[in-house]
This record gives structure tokens, sequence and C-alpha cells, in this order.
């Protein structure tokens, strides 16, 4: 069961496309809106936003 805190943060994230965008919308760090979608992908078993890969050396 996922909690719907996480699901609010994912939604402003979407709106906004950023999480810089979000977080002040939600008046947290941009930390904070990610470490809730990844809670929110973790209960759900479902990755929903794509992160861009490290470069490799």
């Amino acid at each position: 069961m996922f909690d719907w805190e996480d699901l609010r943060y994912f939604i402003a994230f979407s709106q906004e496309e950023s999480l810089a965008k979000a977080a002040p919308q939600l008046k947290v760090d941009h930390a904070t809106v990610a470490r809730r979608i990844a809670s929110l992908e973790q209960a759900l078993e479902l990755k929903l936003v794509g992160r861009p890969r490290a470069p490799m050396f």
C-alpha cells in the first residue's frame, strides 16, 4: 500500500515536469520530492520517472 502523500508529490512533479519547480510549490527541498517519488515507485513496484544515467568514465 502506498502513502497518499507520496502521490501528491508525484502529481506536483508531473505538473511542473521538474523536481526543482515542484519543490517550492510543495514547500520542501527538491531532494524530498525525489525521495517521495522513489517511495511511491517502491510501493507500486513500478518506475514512474526516467532518470538520466550517470556518465561512465
